[in-house]
């Protein structure tokens, strides 16, 4: 399973419009083959982030997702964090 993390500090003002394309996207993605899951989680405190986590059953999977249309609106909503955004990408063969 590969578990794709995006991190994104929304600049002031700019909060729901963040949640909103990637809540457009949460389910159309759900539904692409080889998705396990996909969820939105929003962080608390100083620096309120918008944590976008997704979970693919195959790096097969993972690369035509990040090479599909969906893809580029989440590519719209990091390019709107306000700082360094966190992507990653981890390979989990066990738990």
């Amino acid at each position: 399973m590969i578990i794709g993390t995006v991190r994104i500090l929304p600049p002031s003002g700019r909060h729901a419009d963040v949640l909103e394309v990637l809540q457009s996207v949460q389910g159309p993605v759900r539904a692409q083959p080889g998705c396990v899951a996909c969820d939105i989680y929003q962080e608390q405190g100083p620096e309120p982030a918008v944590v976008f986590v997704e979970r693919w059953d195959t790096d097969a999977a993972l690369a035509a997702h990040l090479r599909s249309d969906m893809y580029r609106r989440i590519l719209g909503a990091i390019e709107l964090s306000s700082d360094q955004p966190e992507i990653r990408f981890e390979h989990v063969s066990a738990s």
